[in-house]
């Protein structure tokens, strides 16, 4: 899924993932695993990137995913999980 991109990256242009998430009706455990894998080889690829929010439906905190299990964080409800993994890369 990457590699034309990395062909260009290649030719000298930079590449950066705008956005990027999953919507919270999709299950919690495959977009765990997604993330993994996309974030590994864009670290791998040396590009950055950018959720599509931290804060709702796509995000870490507030996203009312139902099979979470939530810390509380100033009274937000965290996505401990997928913090984690984004700490990771």
């Amino acid at each position: 899924m990457i590699d034309p991109w990395k062909r260009l990256q290649e030719k000298g242009v930079s590449v950066y993932v705008g956005e990027f998430g999953a919507y919270n009706k999709t299950p919690h455990a495959a977009v765990l695993g997604w993330m993994r894998e996309l974030m590994s080889q864009w670290k791998e690829a040396g590009w950055g990137w950018a959720m599509w929010n931290f804060r709702g439906g796509f995000g870490i905190m507030d996203s009312n995913r139902e099979d979470v299990k939530y810390e509380d964080y100033k009274g937000h409800k965290l996505d401990r999980a997928m913090l984690e993994i984004i700490k990771e890369f």
